[in-house]
């Protein structure tokens, strides 16, 4: 396993790349709580893959180099 260090996973948040990712993922975020208010109730399955979905994207948000 590579060794990532705290300057290494800063540096890596810091980058413009990273930043446009974590923008586009935010925006994928918004766009699934937009479609579950339009739609919500209609399709079951639909509703639980948009959640998961806001779900992952948020984990993915918050991880930490802790983790």
């Amino acid at each position: 396993m590579i060794e990532i260090t705290k300057a290494d996973f800063d540096d890596w948040k810091s980058n413009k790349v990273t930043k446009a990712f974590f923008y586009a993922a935010e925006q994928r975020v918004e766009d699934c709580k937009e479609m579950l208010a339009n739609s919500a109730g209609v399709d079951t399955l639909q509703d639980r893959f948009l959640v998961g979905m806001v779900q992952a994207y948020r984990e993915m948000q918050d991880f930490r180099v802790e983790d």
